[in-house]
């Protein structure tokens, strides 16, 4: 078993393992029982590749947002939800931390939960203290909110998503799910989740720059909401990104016309199937 992240303790019962903020661990031993864990999942909270769960531990204690890993791509159909031990959630797990640590705008890491199902095989998930008063970008959109509110958000993205590149994190599958926003009096905040497979840089390039955020641009294009935020809500995104960061916003465009290729190659891909 990999090192522990710090201020994480492990427990265990049966072919279960949990491995869980210290202060948190014991409301959270009930997931140590496989049936309450799936009990969990049977009103989904989410779609895509991983389902997920609020779990809510009691009156007046936390509240825990679940997702189980499930591997993705050509392999996914093949492996599904088996790894080889616990070290890709507790990967997750450390990196949250340290991103947090860092000043990032990321959720706080809760635990790593999982099941042995033969041998070394394990079916794993990963929780986060869930995030009150938020919701995930598209549902925002869908909203079909006013440019004055398109115009809030998308400066708090950018500059969220700034924030997260200069503490170091690349995200792996940037989209309009993996942002939360939620409205104060003050205007909007943002916060980057979902950092299964993220990783931790010494320094983005701007290319790795570009990359992220045109890839959150074909997630507009994917869901059919580009319309709604617009070429100023776009905008104001990058304005918010690069600041007064000229040299930055120089080298970040001179990747843009390769990604717009791209842009053009998964816009085909995306008008033949549905969002």
């Amino acid at each position: 078993m990999p090192a522990l992240p710090p201020g994480f303790e492990r427990a265990s019962r049966g072919g279960c393992v949990l491995i869980a903020d210290a202060a948190l661990l014991p409301d959270a031993e009930v997931l140590l029982d496989p049936a309450a864990f799936e009990a969990a999942f049977e009103e989904p909270s989410g779609e895509g590749r991983a389902a997920t769960a609020l779990v809510d531990l009691g009156p007046g204690r936390a509240r825990i947002w679940l997702r189980r890993l499930l591997h993705g791509g050509a392999l996914g159909p093949i492996f599904g939800r088996s790894y080889f031990g616990m070290r890709r959630p507790l990967a997750e797990v450390e990196v949250n931390a340290r991103l947090l640590a860092a000043g990032a705008p990321v959720p706080r890491p809760a635990l790593a939960w999982g099941q042995r199902r033969i041998g070394p095989i394990f079916s794993c998930a990963v929780g986060t203290y869930f995030e009150e008063d938020t919701r995930d970008v598209l549902a925002f959109l869908l909203d079909v909110p006013d440019e004055k509110h398109i115009l809030a958000a998308a400066g708090a993205l950018g500059r969220a998503v700034r924030i997260f590149h200069d503490a170091g994190g690349r995200h792996p599958d940037l989209h309009l799910k993996n942002l939360l926003l939620r409205e104060r009096e003050s205007g909007y905040e943002a916060i980057v989740i979902d950092l299964d497979r993220a990783r931790i840089g010494i320094d983005a390039t701007p290319d790795e720059r570009m990359n992220q955020i045109v890839r959150l641009f074909r997630s507009l294009l994917k869901r059919n909401v580009l319309r709604t935020v617009g070429a100023r809500g776009c905008a104001r995104f990058l304005s918010a990104y690069c600041e007064d960061d000229r040299r930055l916003r120089r080298a970040m465009w001179r990747h843009v016309d390769r990604e717009l290729r791209l842009v053009a190659i998964h816009r085909l891909r995306y008008s033949n199937s549905p969002s």
